[in-house]
């Protein structure tokens, strides 16, 4: 009996294995997506393993850097500061390195946070029809209507400045536009034979809508959270350069490396561009991901 289980297990694993190792032999034809890949997978290593040195002046723990008042001049690249130094006196490598860590790992919470709220909402709305939808829809619709960078400064002014009220003000803004892609996808699916035949067979609409709905709207889904995750990080630095998103002045974020490094773009540009290329070319990255992904993804291109 035991024996039969386990065979029928493998057999329901074994076709979403092959759907994985298509899609991972598609993603990988592309030059572009191969390159977004590698540099999405250099990013999120620099946030798993800890390259900062620990013998140089610069961060002190994961949530704050070391200022040095006795040489607050940024300095340029030398052999103990091999980026250089910005204002006050803070090491630029391990700035940035602590810095990645901060803004990747709070920019996959964030997006990851908006995505699940608003997925769930969408498939909701579109099984349920009716009022439900229409409440759900609307409301949607008043955060669509408000553009998000403006809208995410006046949910943290109420809520507050530290990290973590600041990341919930992102998830609150990221989540509708997750809920119109589930939705227009559940609108189709909802239709199908199957959705009919779980119904009939006395399932019941949560079980549906989590069984049989929502796992088969997560295409677009994917694409957008890759698209995404480069938006936010540009936001999230955004955010900390004008001084919004963190009550921390040494908090190591980009944003926040540039905003010091800003007085003295002329004579220091290297505080300025270091972490401004990190941003850009992760950006980049995620984007040549989503492109490939959503290639990848495409039922014409699994043939």
């Amino acid at each position: 009996m035991l024996d039969m289980k386990a065979r029928e297990r493998l057999a329901s694993i074994s076709p979403r294995l092959n759907e994985w190792k298509l899609t991972l032999k598609i993603l990988l034809e592309s030059a572009s997506a191969r390159a977004g890949f590698i540099i999405v997978l250099v990013y999120v290593s620099i946030s798993v393993v800890d390259f900062a040195a620990p013998g140089l002046i610069g961060v002190a723990n994961a949530n704050s850097m070391i200022p040095d008042f006795s040489n607050p001049v940024p300095q340029p690249p030398s052999w103990s500061h091999i980026l250089g130094t910005t204002f006050p006196g803070i090491d630029l490598y391990q700035a940035v390195m602590a810095a990645i860590r901060i803004d990747v790992w709070y920019s996959f919470l964030i997006v990851l946070a908006g995505a699940v709220i608003g997925t769930i909402v969408g498939v909701t709305a579109a099984y349920l029809g009716g009022y439900v939808d229409e409440v759900l829809m609307r409301f949607t619709d008043i955060f669509l209507s408000i553009p998000y960078l403006v809208f995410a400064i006046a949910v943290g002014f109420i809520l507050g400045r530290a990290l973590n009220d600041v990341t919930l003000a992102l998830v609150i803004v990221w989540w509708p536009l997750y809920a119109r892609y589930a939705r227009g996808q559940a609108l189709s699916i909802k239709e199908n034979t199957y959705i009919e035949a779980a119904r009939a067979s006395g399932v019941g609409s949560w079980g549906i809508i989590f069984r049989h709905i929502a796992p088969n709207t997560l295409t677009p889904v994917f694409v957008q959270i890759s698209l995404d995750l480069g938006t936010v990080v540009q936001v999230f630095a955004a955010l900390d350069f004008i001084g919004f998103a963190s009550a921390n002045p040494y908090l190591p974020e980009l944003g926040s490396i540039i905003s010091d490094g800003f007085n003295y773009a002329l004579s220091a540009p290297w505080g300025v561009i270091v972490p401004g290329v990190v941003i850009l070319v992760f950006a980049v990255g995620m984007n040549l991901l989503g492109d490939g992904l959503r290639d990848a993804l495409d039922p014409r291109n699994r043939t």
